[in-house]
């Protein structure tokens, strides 16, 4: 339901995550562990610097680390610093007036779907994702990938 840039910034969130919080990670090894395009996540990054999701630092120790602890950072910060969610709100049929006056014939459905898409999203962090991918991990079979 998001974009392929916020599905590679919730990817590469959720393994610097897993760092020590005081640790900086190089791009190109978020890109790796990721398998995304290196040049692509770091244009990323930069813009979740900006958004002061993630602290970023040059130099020999230098790379990214999260700004704040994973379970203050939820999906809807992440997701909106890359979309601009408000977006979201607009007409699934495009017309340019859909409200609750002058309605479209989905405009009910698209208003209880957007609202739960957002709750979602808000009220599910970094550190909700990095335990649900433990769990998987725990739970897999020996011998089974646990990309």
């Amino acid at each position: 339901m998001f974009s392929q840039t916020s599905e590679y910034a919730i990817r590469a969130l959720s393994i610097l995550a897993r760092y020590p919080r005081d640790q900086f990670i190089l791009v190109g090894t978020l890109a790796a562990s990721a398998d995304l395009p290196h040049h692509y996540l770091s244009k990323i990054l930069q813009n979740l610097v900006r958004m002061q999701i993630l602290e970023s630092r040059k130099g020999s120790k230098g790379g990214f680390r999260l700004a704040r602890d994973p379970d203050q950072i939820t999906l809807y910060q992440i997701v909106d610093a890359i979309e601009n969610l408000n977006t979201v709100r607009r007409c699934l049929l495009g017309q340019a007036e859909c409200s609750d006056d002058r309605a479209c014939p989905l405009h009910e459905f698209w208003i209880r779907q957007t609202n739960d898409y957002l709750n979602t999203l808000q009220t599910t962090s970094l550190g909700d994702l990095v335990r649900f991918d433990g769990k998987l991990r725990s739970t897999a079979k020996p011998g089974a990938p646990t990309q």
